[in-house]
Formats: structure tokens, sequence, C-alpha cells
């Protein structure tokens, strides 16, 4: 049983069985730029914070950046080395001295320092002052490998992977450390998506090996998206309505879209084949409470695949004021409780059902929110299609005049999609990628934002966190 060194990422320990094996030696791996620096700042800090001495090696970046940058993550390094918890080896102009001087002075100060927790940034760099590959595996087997952790110290060694090769480093690290942690970028749709992969990791059991992070605000990873977790009763805040918008009851959102849903606009939000029903209902429900808490109505076609029962009772836990003011659909026939049946033979009467519902239903002095499963429509009325897409215009038409919200739901493979896209005022993905719920903006267009539930109490927002 290993004693487990924290790393300062909760959701990273909470699949490695609380933290990286104490006094092993785990490489830190990645092209330039993946969030390397910051995770080990981070695991130093964690330390320094828990009481442990760190010790940062640098052999290249001096001491005033490396406390600049990290202090831009909330990491006051200075303070710690003014309480001797702290030391910054800057050694970029001592590695051709010699490596083994160089790996010695690192071991002495580690020793001396009584350090815990240890970083060498990068061993890329002191092998190119090593003549033999076989002199480099050498140092890890006999310097880092043994004497550093008879002192104990967890050590994290960071190793440059060329951009365009799968190999990392020198090809020999990772047979020597106890663990390998490698970092990586992928571009998606012309954005940026930063993922931590463990290779492996000695002595531990592994709950998930590929986790999405994002280095906004310093380095943070996101959590698998939980949608049992948010549609269990959670009630949300109200924002306040502004004059021209009304608020999705999510700030993040609020802030992308100008100030909310921009009354007399139509909204698509194109949703991926791997976004289940109920992913896409924790997503919609601060949207439909907000707007109901705020006095305004919602109407609500379901999106293939979600009964109107199962919707109802979705909302009832999270907005119990709901059935005054919300109207729900049903094209499936099932005919369900408090639902208006939107069956015909064509897809003309359902449209015509929708809106003379709309009218009862709409207040004077209110807006109407109205949210589509286009998809469930096509499953419907597939033969009906043409017809279809001259309705969404003029459904659109409608929703503009009136100065009322329609927020349309399609998938990538609906055949509406692409009229639906044209007429929009804003176009918004979600999309799942590695377990993590995400939304990016088509139009606008926007970065990647990781969809995260609420966990700082009973009337907490769900929050999206910057990833690209």
């Amino acid at each position: 049983m290993f004693q487990r060194v924290p790393t300062g990422i909760p959701e990273l320990d909470d699949v490695i069985e609380g933290g990286l094996p104490k006094a092993g030696l785990f490489l830190v791996a990645g092209t330039p730029g993946s969030g390397k620096t910051a995770f080990s700042a981070r695991f130093l800090y964690e330390g320094i914070i828990k009481g442990d001495r760190g010790i940062y090696v640098s052999f290249a970046e001096g001491r005033d950046a490396f406390f600049s940058e990290t202090a831009r993550s909330g990491l006051d390094f200075a303070k710690a080395d003014e309480a001797g918890m702290f030391l910054y080896m800057d050694l970029l102009t001592v590695k051709n001295e010699g490596i083994p001087a160089v790996t010695q002075s690192i071991v002495d100060a580690v020793l001396d320092f009584k350090a815990s927790r240890l970083v060498i940034d990068s061993f890329s760099a002191m092998a190119q002052a090593v003549p033999e590959l076989i002199e480099a595996r050498s140092i890890l087997h006999t310097i880092l490998g043994k004497i550093i952790r008879q002192a104990e110290c967890t050590t994290l060694l960071i190793s440059e992977v060329p951009v365009g090769t799968s190999r990392l480093g020198l090809g020999i690290e990772e047979f020597v450390a106890d663990g390998v942690l490698k970092f990586t970028q992928k571009e998606i749709d012309g954005r940026v998506i930063r993922n931590l992969v463990i290779l492996k990791l000695r002595g531990t059991k592994i709950g998930r090996r590929e986790h999405m992070f994002t280095l906004d605000g310093g380095f943070r990873m996101l959590s698998p998206f939980d949608s049992s977790q948010a549609n269990n009763g959670h009630s949300y805040p109200v924002i306040k309505n502004t004059a021209s918008h009304s608020s999705t009851g999510i700030n993040g959102l609020d802030t992308i879209l100008g100030g909310g849903l921009k009354r007399g606009s139509h909204i698509l939000l194109e949703v991926g084949e791997d976004v289940s029903s109920t992913s896409l209902m924790s997503f919609l429900t601060p949207i439909i409470s907000n707007t109901v808490k705020s006095g305004d109505q919602v109407i609500c076609i379901p999106v293939n695949g979600m009964y109107p029962e199962e919707l109802q009772e979705t909302l009832r836990k999270s907005v119990p004021e709901g059935p005054a003011s919300m109207q729900v659909f049903d094209i499936t026939g099932r005919g369900g409780p408090n639902t208006v049946d939107l069956g015909g033979a064509t897809v003309l009467q359902p449209f015509d059902m929708f809106w003379k519902t709309a009218k009862k239903l709409r207040k004077p002095e209110n807006r109407l929110l109205s949210i589509i499963g286009f998809d469930a429509l096509e499953a419907r009325y597939a033969k009906d299609l043409p017809a279809m897409q001259g309705l969404i215009i003029e459904t659109i038409a409608k929703v503009r005049n009136a100065g009322d919200i329609m927020i349309s739901i399609a998938r990538p493979f609906s055949n509406t999609l692409r009229e639906l896209a044209s007429a929009s005022d804003v176009h918004l993905r979600l999309a799942q990628y590695d377990g993590v719920l995400c939304l990016l903006g088509v139009k606008p267009r926007t970065d990647y934002y990781g969809v995260s539930l609420p966990d700082k109490g009973a009337h907490a927002q769900i929050e999206l966190v910057q990833v690209s």
C-alpha cells in the first residue's frame, strides 16, 4: 500500500487513489505550451500548503519569470520562498559545466533543503549536455531514481515531446519512471482542447486515463458530466432580466451572448449525437427555470427520445412553480397527463396547434420562450420535410414579430439543420469530449467551454469553464 502525495488537482487525485505514490519519479511529457509547467507548479504549491518543502529546477526559465507567471494563477511562490518553503534553482547558465556536476548539485539541494517535492524542467535540456544515451539512462537510474527516492522526495521530471512525434523525450525516461503523464493538445473545429493522459502509474488502479483540462486561471481539470446530479431537484437562483435580454440562468452563457437571450431572436442549439437527452435537459433546465421564475411562459416540444412525462418530471423537481407557466406538447401519441397532443396527419397541424396554444398561454406583459425539438418533428413527419422547412421560416418570423424567444434543437444529422442555422441569430453547439459536456459558439464564434455542474450549495449555478 503506497503512501499518497496529493497533486493539488482534486479531480485527478480522485481517479489515482488519492495522489501520486510517495517518493516516486514521474515523467510529465508533452509538447511546448501543453500545460506541463502549470501542472508541475500546482503540484509543488500543494505541497507547500501542506507543509512540504519544494524545489523547482529550471534549465529554461529565470526565477522572476517563473514567479510572475505562476502568480497570475494565484500561486505565491515568492512568499513561499521568503518563508523558507520553496527553492528555485536557475541552472540555465550552468548546464554546460558538465551534467554529473549539475545533477549532483540537484541531489545536494534536495538533501540540504530537506525537500519533499522536486520538479526538474526539463530532462530534455539536461540531456543535451550528455554525449551518449546510455549516460542519460545511467543518470536516471543511479542519481534521480535511487538517491532522490531514498530522500523520499517525490519528483516530477518534465520532458519535451517534439511537435509531430509520438516519442516521449529521449525514449528512455518512460521506462525508468514510476508513472507517465502525457499532456496533449488537439484541434477541434479550429479550437484547441487540452488533455492529460495517464499512460502509466505503478501500484495504482486508474479510474479514467484521459482527462480534459484548462489553463484559464491556472491548471484545472474538468470532471465528466453527470446529468443525474443536475436533474435531482437542484433549484437554480434567479438572474434578473434586462430591458432587451432574458437571462439564461447561467452567468457565463449570458456573458457569451452579450447579456442573455435577446428578445425577438432565434437560437439554434445543435446537439451532438453523443449527448444524451438527460444531459441536454440538464443544460436547458436553468434556462427554463429562470424564464418561469421571472414571470414569463415556456412552451416545449421535447427532443426525440424524451417522452413528455419525463420532461415534466425533470422540470417539476427544479421548477415547482412551472406547471402554471409552462406547456409541454406531445407528438408521440402517448397522451401523457397535462400535455397537449400535437398529433396530426401532416406537419401543418402540429404547428397550427402549437401557435394556438402559445396565444392562450402568453400574457400581454410577458414574453414567451419556445423550445422546439426539430429532430422529434423530423422523426414523426419525415415525409413532410419540404413543408417543415417552409414552416421554419414562418415560425421564426412570428417569434421575431412578437418579441419572443425561440430555441431550436437539432442534431448534426438533422435535415432541417441548414435552414435553422441560416435563420439563426445565435448558433450554439453542445458536444461531449472525454466525458465532459462542452459548449461552443458557432455564431458568434467562441472557444470551447466545459459545462460544470453546481457543487457549491443548493442554489448554485451551472458554470462554464473556458477550455480552449
